[in-house]
């Protein structure tokens, strides 16, 4: 990523000016006002990454050596991501406190990874909330299965299926082995659960938006299917 600063002074030419970048994480490359700052090949994200630049102005009288100097610091902050990580481990933990057995009866847990206000079509989000009820009030899981996503980050595209908006989209293959407490129905569901997700820069964090179940199999109960 290039960084590059806006500065002035009166009396020294910029270009005679000393600039040194420094960063909480991450590298330089060149030098003067504006260089390139690539971020850590490994890093705990989400994170704040502060970039500050010291710049030194040496002078002294004329035709004399410069003796002098004096110098002003400025910072600023960045958030660093790992978006794929990211929106992959929102996803995962969702599937899975979803489909773990109904001892969690609590939709604001389950769902503590989705922002409705965040979302492009925050109803989804008010839809997602009501299938969460209505699974762990009428189905009983047996076992669960949350196999690798497949995780697309284009940010405006969301997931093709159905078209559900988002920057972000994560697809792994699931099964629900589970009884649906009306009729007394056992039933085997397979399929892909696609995840759409956005990036919120206001809260410097991914959020969940919906889900959207694509069944592989003809077997199970159709109400995943929605």
């Amino acid at each position: 990523m290039d960084v590059s600063a806006v500065v002035r002074d009166a009396e020294t030419p910029i270009d005679e000016l000393v600039y040194q970048w420094s960063a909480t994480a991450g590298t330089f490359s060149g030098a003067g006002r504006g260089v390139a700052w690539t971020a850590p090949d490994a890093a705990a994200t989400p994170s704040t990454v502060t970039i500050t630049l010291k710049v030194i102005e040496n002078y002294g009288r004329s035709g004399e050596p410069k003796t002098f100097s004096q110098e002003v610091t400025g910072s600023q902050t960045l958030s660093l991501h790992d978006s794929r990580s990211e929106v992959e481990d929102y996803a995962i933990r969702f599937l899975t406190l979803f489909s773990q057995p109904q001892t969690n009866k609590n939709w604001p847990d389950i769902m503590r990874d989705f922002k409705a206000a965040a979302c492009p079509v925050p109803g989804l989000v008010d839809s997602e909330k009501d299938e969460v009820i209505r699974h762990y009030t009428f189905f009983t899981m047996h076992t669960f299965n949350i196999q690798n996503a497949t995780t697309r980050v284009s940010f405006g595209e969301g997931c093709s299926f159905r078209d559900r908006p988002g920057d972000a989209c994560v697809s792994p293959p699931v099964m629900w082995d589970s009884t649906d407490s009306r009729d007394g129905t056992r039933a085997v569901a397979r399929g892909i659960d696609h995840i759409a997700a956005v990036y919120s820069a206001a809260d410097a964090r991914w959020w969940l938006c919906s889900s959207d179940f694509e069944a592989t199999s003809s077997i199970g109960h159709q109400s995943y299917g929605r």
